[in-house]
């Protein structure tokens, strides 16, 4: 027998989103880190696993941000 039980929390209010870019943001800098530049202007990773954590939380960044800007627009 299976059981759906109401989904009780609120939703995620913008201040609570905004703390979580702040977060990644920060995240990202360190993961920078792991990032040179060479003469061409293309960038060199020292560590697949850095920039692969990188560009995953700048997918979810933006996501993010998407969130923001359709509830702001919803209001």
């Amino acid at each position: 027998m299976s059981f759906k039980l109401p989904d009780l929390r609120k939703p995620t209010s913008v201040w609570e989103l905004k703390q979580v870019i702040e977060l990644i943001d920060e995240r990202c800098k360190e993961l920078l880190r792991h990032r040179g530049e060479v003469a061409t202007g293309d960038y060199l990773w020292d560590n697949k696993e850095a920039k692969a954590e990188f560009f995953r939380l700048s997918k979810k960044r933006s996501a993010i941000r998407k969130k923001i800007i359709d509830a702001t627009l919803d209001l």
